[in-house]
């Protein structure tokens, strides 16, 4: 991979982003999908993608040599909501990239172990993702309280069965130790394509690890672009970490669509 010019690497993001366009057959693009391409909802089931986000993905594709979405949902469910040719879809954090059994025994009995721990915690409720456990109190009376409350219980199942736990907007997941999270999924996938240029864009705790990497990328020569989805939820450190910071998912559409011309 050819190294990038000093300069281009500290352009600013209007320069960086004529740079991903200059270079978009060796550029991907990747994305969250919840709080990014779609509004926060009350429940998981409940989210759809905005207004003109399929037509913004379907454009990039059409000039882009990858564009990806990148989401701690399972691949399955993103595509029921959001199914674009030319889109490929890597979920569940990379674990679906796995051929494992989702956990078997094992995952069964933290599920058990999880939804007894958070019983008695109003508004909490627990959604399976098969190789994964992820509790939500966005129904909760004070979620923040909530949070604070169960998090002991969590982390002591968490560390009895040698799993991860994953914070979120308004959530705790439980995740293989082994879970390549989003960070590396992304630079996995830049570098075994010998991408030349990408972008980022989230909203949420979980996108720090992907804009991690592509600081990683960018001291490799690649040209990146860390894009913050603002929203009343957004960490002040993603917003402080990123290039480019957008006005919810709708802004992200619109700068989707300025970058696929």
């Amino acid at each position: 991979m050819p190294p990038t010019a000093p300069a281009e690497r500290g352009a600013n993001p209007s320069g960086r982003i004529e740079s991903l366009r200059a270079l978009r057959r060796e550029a991907g693009a990747f994305l969250d999908f919840d709080g990014t391409l779609s509004e926060i909802a009350p429940r998981p089931d409940d989210a759809r993608p905005v207004t003109g986000a399929a037509d913004a993905l379907a454009r990039l594709a059409e000039g882009f040599a990858l564009v990806a979405l990148v989401s701690g949902r399972p691949s399955s469910e993103v595509r029921s909501m959001l199914d674009v040719p030319g889109v490929l879809v890597l979920g569940h954090y990379g674990l679906d990239a796995r051929a494992d059994d989702a956990g078997g025994e094992s995952m069964a009995e933290v599920r058990h172990e999880v939804a007894a721990a958070v019983s008695g915690a109003s508004g909490a409720w627990v959604e399976d993702k098969g190789r994964s456990v992820a509790v939500h109190v966005r129904g909760a009376p004070n979620p923040d309280d909530a949070l604070a409350a169960i998090r002991p219980a969590l982390e002591r199942i968490a560390a009895a069965h040698g799993l991860l736990v994953l914070p979120g907007k308004m959530v705790l997941e439980l995740a293989p130790a082994d879970t390549p999270g989003k960070g590396s999924v992304v630079a996995r996938e830049v570098r075994t394509r010998g991408l030349r240029a990408c972008l980022f864009a989230g909203d949420d705790v979980a996108d720090l690890a992907a804009f991690a990497a592509l600081d990683e990328l960018a001291a490799e020569g690649v040209v990146t672009l860390k894009v913050a989805v603002d929203g009343a939820e957004t960490p002040d450190e993603l917003r402080a970490a990123a290039d480019e910071v957008v006005g919810g998912p709708p802004g992200l559409v619109l700068f989707l669509e300025r970058l696929a011309g």
